[in-house]
């Protein structure tokens, strides 16, 4: 089936808000869907917002009308949210399913991780510090693409992209099945969010998991990099 309208769940979010940039260029109708709407000088001209909280709104008439939904719910690295995160891979897409099944829709995308498994391009000092914190989140991202997968009738697609680096697209993404493309560490929010949108609009990767990352300059890479990025969340 076409896509003409697309849903983006979290579209206030920062990955949320470039899904939706990209989506309105690629001529699509866009609807947001957030648990509250966003003041009136932060929204998008052209854009429909639908406030709904996914993990206790009723979601299927939010997607009303629409005809793919794009899943960019997230958790936040944070100690606290390392150690107990917030179930929005389990029960919020568990409830975002339910509601599309109620709407008539089954095309989703949805944001996972490439370290839900094991990736031979990572660095090995990133494997053993920030992927074993991660631990608790990842462990729900595994079960997010589980209902997916127990899910056939859905057309789904669970992208699995590298670190992510708030940075507009830069075109050159790098995509490879499951497993990180070599030397494709990091994925900027801009590329991850035009891929999000080419998947939903195009109908690629269905019941996949593509895995996507660009190599970046060591200015973003190097264990001092990262180090930067965690001492300031």
């Amino acid at each position: 089936m076409s896509v003409q309208r697309v849903a983006v769940v979290g579209g206030s979010g920062a990955t949320g808000r470039e899904v939706v940039r990209h989506a309105l260029r690629a001529e699509l109708d866009v609807v947001s869907i957030d648990r509250s709407h966003p003041e009136p000088g932060a929204r998008t001209d052209g854009v429909s917002y639908r406030g709904v909280d996914v993990l206790n709104g009723e979601l299927a008439s939010a997607f009303a009308g629409c005809d793919a939904v794009i899943s960019t719910l997230g958790v936040a690295f944070s100690p606290a949210n390392a150690l107990s995160p917030p179930p929005l891979y389990t029960e919020g897409t568990r409830r975002i399913l339910d509601g599309m099944e109620h709407a008539g829709i089954d095309r989703i995308v949805v944001i996972s991780a490439a370290f839900v498994v094991d990736q031979p391009a990572l660095p090995a000092w990133f494997k053993l510090t920030a992927v074993p914190a991660l631990r608790n989140i990842l462990e729900q991202m595994t079960e997010m693409e589980a209902l997916l997968e127990g899910r056939p009738e859905l057309r789904w697609t669970a992208v699995r992209p590298g670190w992510l680096i708030d940075k507009p697209a830069a075109g050159d993404l790098l995509v490879q099945e499951e497993i990180l493309p070599d030397q494709a560490f990091r994925c900027r929010i801009g590329d991850l969010a035009a891929f999000l949108v080419e998947c939903a609009r195009n109908d690629l990767h269905v019941h996949a998991k593509p895995a996507v990352g660009t190599p970046e300059a060591d200015k973003f890479e190097s264990p001092l990099a990262l180090g930067k990025e965690f001492a300031g969340l």
